[in-house]
């Protein structure tokens, strides 16, 4: 009796290895003041959006936000984005990692306007059998980038 408690226990102890460890919570700056009037700035969104092949599924300038659709990042841009934990249990799977995010550009007056960026990320692990999806943390250097982008063109 002993031996298959034994055995049991390290086959959970080995089933528990190859599980992935989930990303740690992060704080980023995702919130920008941009010191130019709305509509430059909303013009300026647009124009980056445009220019990166960026893929929206709602826009509404009444409101101020721009929501894009799931977006694969390629493998060079991917890990400065973002943190999907220890994956390396699954090492022998495909992975894919994608994001989607928002703009809402806010007039705090007639010369100012705050950009919140929101982002999701997630990675999808397939397998033999099927897909398995996991959540994935921003690292703050996609909202950083939009922001200089943006920046740049209201200049």
């Amino acid at each position: 009796m002993k031996g298959k408690k034994l055995i049991i226990f390290f086959l959970c102890l080995i089933l528990a290895s190859c599980m992935p460890t989930p990303p740690k919570p992060r704080q980023i700056q995702n919130s920008f003041q941009i010191e130019k009037p709305f509509d430059a700035v909303w013009t300026a969104v647009i124009e980056v959006f445009s220019e990166l092949s960026l893929p929206i599924i709602n826009i509404e300038k009444a409101s101020g936000l721009i929501v894009t659709d799931w977006i694969s990042f390629d493998s060079s841009k991917v890990y400065s984005y973002m943190d999907c934990g220890d994956l390396s249990a699954l090492a022998f799977n495909q992975k894919t990692r994608r994001g989607k995010f928002n703009v809402f550009v806010k007039k705090t007056d007639e010369k100012n306007c705050e950009m919140k960026i929101n982002s999701v990320f997630e990675t999808a692990v397939f397998y033999s059998g099927g897909v398995q999806t996991f959540p994935c943390v921003s690292k703050g250097a996609l909202e950083a980038e939009v922001y200089k982008r943006v920046t740049e063109k209201i200049k």
